[in-house]
């Protein structure tokens, strides 16, 4: 009985172990995080709350991702520039800091290593900027014919387009809307930017990678 109970501990002992060293590893591996000047970063995020609603009915094929933003070194200093969905006085473009990107619900982070010339990133940085100037409203109605009202995948795709129309040439995903989303949107069909519309491209690469455990969401 005591070598059965010792060899319990022994295995519970071993796996409470493990989940220390594999959160350690995660929290490790973001910290050794080496990013490149002039490089063109995308920055992924995912949440248990949007998981359902946004990354299983309307992602391609990536299921943990609901959040995106554009991210490059400026300075030695990373910036990520996104628009995010809460009531903003200014604008709903925010440029956020690696640590306040992975807030307090964010469950999984992936960083995507773009292919580019430098012309390109000058192109982008300036094109960031411009939109920091501007006042930008998120975009509820999920609409692509509006410059001032953007949504984070939306926003992603314009800067990438108008930085280099010829490489950066994706096309919206047509999907066919269940009844509940007909009567939300008042559309039958959805013409949109999904949160993962760049991963097959070929100019970008998956760098980074890790899940977080989170209390809350």
């Amino acid at each position: 009985m005591y070598r059965i109970i010792s060899k319990a501990i022994a295995i519970a002992c071993y796996f409470i172990c493990l989940l220390f060293v594999i959160h350690g590893n995660s929290q490790n591996n973001i910290a050794n995080l080496k990013l490149e000047k002039n490089t063109i970063y995308i920055f992924s995020r995912g949440t248990k709350t949007k998981s359902g609603i946004i990354a299983e009915k309307f992602n391609i094929h990536d299921k943990k991702i609901t959040h995106v933003g554009i991210g490059f070194l400026e300075h030695n200093v990373l910036k990520i520039y996104h628009v995010v969905d809460i009531d903003t006085m200014q604008t709903a473009l925010v440029v956020s800091d690696l640590k306040s990107f992975i807030n307090e619900s964010v469950y999984y982070l992936s960083v995507w290593k773009c292919d580019n010339p430098v012309v390109d990133f000058k192109n982008l940085k300036k094109i960031c900027k411009y939109y920091t100037s501007k006042k930008i409203y998120f975009d509820y109605s999920f609409s692509l014919n509006d410059n001032t009202t953007l949504y984070c995948s939306e926003f992603c795709e314009r800067v990438l387009k108008e930085t280099n129309s010829v490489t950066f040439n994706f096309k919206p995903r047509v999907l066919k809307l269940e009844r509940f989303y007909q009567t939300v949107l008042e559309r039958a069909e959805l013409v949109y930017y999904p949160v993962d519309f760049f991963e097959d491209h070929p100019s970008f690469t998956k760098i980074f990678e890790s899940e977080f455990t989170v209390t809350t969401d």
